[in-house]
């Protein structure tokens, strides 16, 4: 079938909003592209919908490159303004190289560069990596000066030299709603001895307050680093974080998560617990968290494949995971999820020493009867093997429950 274009005349009669709708459901990169060298009328539009579901990532190898986009802001339109998920990555050391051009030291420092971004004023979301410990004021400067309209922060692989450098860059967001942390040490907490009760000793004089916009935090850290930030957020225990991951794996930490559960649980709609570990405290509870309708839990356990024989055997893993669920009080629990994760191949008899009757039992209270669905998410190299063994141990010993269990591959 001949397919011919629009008559100039009948073209011209459409409405740019029309253009513009049909622009915004494009989902092809090269569509879009192509769309942006079209006609300028076209060109919002394009680049709109290119940069709203991408992220632009600016590192040593690049930042000269991207720097030359900063500089045609003078211009009617430019692709800066339209950027609106940005990656910045310092690296690894105080010396880097470029990629093209002799291979001579190039300084890559955020207190040098950070300040020369200017014009993102569409960014909501960034994430750095790589932060080290010899970032100074003008870093900070420049994260309250360039990105204050950023509402989504992700921060990675960051090594720091104080808690009141940590706080600082947290502070330079004043409308953050979502905060993912991964890989933070801080330097300072390393020294000292740390609890929950001694660290208010590492606050600074004028301790700045959480965003009272942040709703979801993601935190996986290692022990002092956790203590340390639900210290902080317990602190200001106003704020109410609406979706929590958080990785439980020290007995330390443990309890600083637990004690603010018990403080701000009310306000926690979504839980995802990573790694839960056999030593939970023994006040650990999710009763306050009286709103919770979706929870997520990550269990670890080890196989006999293992060969330095790490981690909690089949037999005992499912014990912290009974005890959290016995501790829910939310009525209106809708979704669990659990995500079986052994250290090595699992046969289908290791699998059948999960202690399924058990947790069968917690699911067959009343406090359950509302609940939709209930899943378990293993590789996909263990999912037939776990179908098989929940059919078995779930489905055919506890029939009332084969219409809410169900189990999903992941990865």
């Amino acid at each position: 079938m001949d397919v011919k274009p629009l008559s100039q005349k009948l073209s011209d009669s459409i409405p740019i909003e029309i253009h513009e709708y049909i622009i915004s459901h494009v989902d092809s990169t090269s569509t879009l592209k192509n769309c942006s060298l079209t006609c300028r009328a076209w060109l919002r539009a394009s680049w709109r919908n290119l940069f709203s579901q991408r992220r632009i990532v600016v590192d040593r190898t690049n930042f000269e490159s991207f720097l030359e986009f900063i500089e045609l802001d003078s211009l009617p339109v430019t692709i800066i303004r339209f950027i609106r998920s940005l990656h910045i990555e310092q690296g690894e050391s105080w010396l880097l190289y470029r990629s093209t051009g002799p291979r001579n030291p190039k300084t890559f420092q955020f207190d040098d560069y950070l300040q020369r971004l200017v014009g993102l004023v569409s960014v909501k979301s960034l994430r750095l990596g790589g932060i080290r410990r010899d970032i100074g004021p003008p870093t900070i400067a420049a994260l309250r000066h360039n990105f204050a309209g950023v509402s989504v922060l992700e921060i990675h692989s960051v090594v720091l030299a104080s808690a009141e450098q940590f706080l600082d860059i947290l502070s330079s967001f004043p409308s953050l709603s979502g905060l993912v942390l991964g890989g933070v040490a801080i330097d300072s907490l390393s020294e000292v001895q740390c609890t929950h009760d001694s660290l208010h000793t590492l606050f600074p004089p004028h301790t700045p307050p959480v965003p009272t916009t942040l709703t979801e935090l993601v935190c996986n850290l290692p022990q002092d680093e956790t203590i340390f930030l639900f210290s902080w957020l317990t602190l200001h225990g106003t704020v109410s974080i609406r979706k929590l991951n958080v990785t439980l794996i020290h007995e330390l930490s443990n309890a600083a998560v637990s004690k603010y559960l018990r403080d701000v649980g009310p306000s926690v709609a979504e839980l995802t617990i990573g790694s839960a570990d056999i030593n939970l405290p023994d006040d650990f509870t999710l009763s306050p968290c009286v709103m919770l309708s979706t929870l997520g839990i990550s269990v670890q356990f080890r196989s006999r494949s293992n060969a330095l024989n790490l981690g909690v055997p089949p037999t005992e893993c499912f014990i912290p995971l009974i005890k959290i669920l016995q501790t829910i009080s939310a009525k209106q629990l809708k979704e669990v999820n659990i995500w079986l994760r052994p250290n090595g191949h699992m046969a289908q008899e290791e699998y059948e020493q999960l202690d399924w009757d058990g947790l069968a039992s917690v699911i067959e209270q009343p406090l359950f009867k509302s609940l939709f669905r209930f899943r378990f998410f293993a590789s996909s190299k263990h999912v037939e093997i776990v179908k098989r063994v929940i059919k078995k141990r779930i489905w055919e010993e506890h029939p009332l429950l084969a219409p809410v269990v169900r189990v999903r591959a992941w990865g």
